[in-house]
């Protein structure tokens, strides 16, 4: 039996997601069956000039198995926690509820003892900071900031600066290494972080140059209202969960829209089939409880960044409700810690 396959994977010299192609079987009789698969191919970068966050080995950065086991109860959790929120269902990149982040430079950077003045490891943290950063504006006051130079993400939460002294402080914060595991602890730990659950707070952050892209090589970060009370699900290690219902989903559990749904058929546009093939490739972890079902993004905020308008796209909150919530599935858990 012979076996060839055709197709095409476009977009740039290192590609990453799940790809329609057609593969064709010509046994000795001369009879021909064709069937139409999905080819996953990993890879780091998605263009030049782009970096990916993280480690290779990073939760964040490897895909799901072809094998993987699903979890006993992944129906009730999908319908209860997942596919019931998703008429709101939205891309969370607006100016209040986007990842805001901001790159360190040579020059316009300034050192700053950042305060701690409520969840604190430590009572401050000195990193640099450029000129006219600016922190969301929900109520997270969420900011990430990175120092290239020492490979070192800055994670904030209540970020707050005073220009009147010229200080900046956080409710939390911390820092990781952005070629780490993507989390502010090791696997196992239970600590807080600046994300509910414990995660860098850029892991899973969509970005306006990977849509350009058309590949997103990185699992995504969701929220939904139902999360779990205490359950912590590997690889989180802390949780705000706050629901007893026994289908809500715990913080750290990941799921995936199902490999057979055919992305390729649907009507959608570039975006839409770039973020699916991402959900199908490396899946999302439940990393906080919000007011809606979402999938984190960064935002326009801060200068020097990639704009959603760039792209295409608009900066608030593009609708995901086109997407098949109930073809997910729960990728079978671990409990962490207690």
């Amino acid at each position: 039996m012979n076996l060839s396959a055709a197709g095409v994977i476009s977009g740039t010299t290192s590609t990453t997601g799940t790809f329609p192609f057609t593969a064709e079987v010509i046994d000795a009789t001369v009879a021909t069956a064709t069937a139409s698969l999905n080819l996953i191919v990993a890879a780091q970068s998605t263009a030049p000039g782009y970096t990916r966050w993280y480690a290779p080995t990073s939760f964040w950065n490897t895909p799901i198995a072809a094998n993987a086991a699903i979890d006993a109860n992944s129906a009730g959790m999908i319908s209860y926690a997942i596919a019931s929120y998703a008429n709101g269902a939205n891309l969370a990149n607006t100016s209040a509820w986007g990842m805001s982040y901001v790159t360190t430079t040579a020059t316009g950077s300034k050192n700053y003892t950042v305060a701690c003045t409520q969840y604190c490891t430590s009572s401050s943290i000195s990193f640099p900071i450029p000129a006219g950063t600016l922190a969301n504006t929900g109520s997270d006051h969420h900011l990430a900031v990175i120092n290239t130079t020492t490979n070192t993400e800055l994670d904030m939460w209540e970020a707050s600066y005073n220009s009147s002294n010229d200080t900046w402080s956080a409710g939390s914060l911390g820092t990781t290494s952005t070629v780490g595991w993507g989390a502010m602890c090791a696997l196992g730990q239970l600590c807080n972080g600046e994300v509910a659950a414990g995660f860098a707070m850029l892991g899973g952050a969509i970005r306006p140059e990977e849509i350009a892209a058309g590949l997103i090589p990185h699992a995504l970060s969701i929220t939904t209202p139902a999360t779990k009370s205490g359950y912590i699900a590997c690889p989180a290690t802390h949780t705000d969960g706050s629901s007893s219902n026994a289908n809500a989903i715990p913080e750290g559990a990941r799921i995936q829209l199902n490999p057979s749904f055919n992305v390729a058929a649907q009507s959608w546009s570039t975006w839409q089939k770039t973020i699916a093939y991402a959900l199908q490739t490396y899946g999302a972890y439940v990393s906080d409880t919000s007011g809606s079902l979402a999938l984190y993004a960064v935002n326009d905020m801060n200068s020097g960044n990639t704009t959603w308008a760039s792209v295409g796209m608009s900066n608030a909150g593009e609708s995901l409700s086109f997407l098949p919530w109930s073809e997910f599935q729960v990728i079978q858990m671990t409990q962490c810690g207690n």
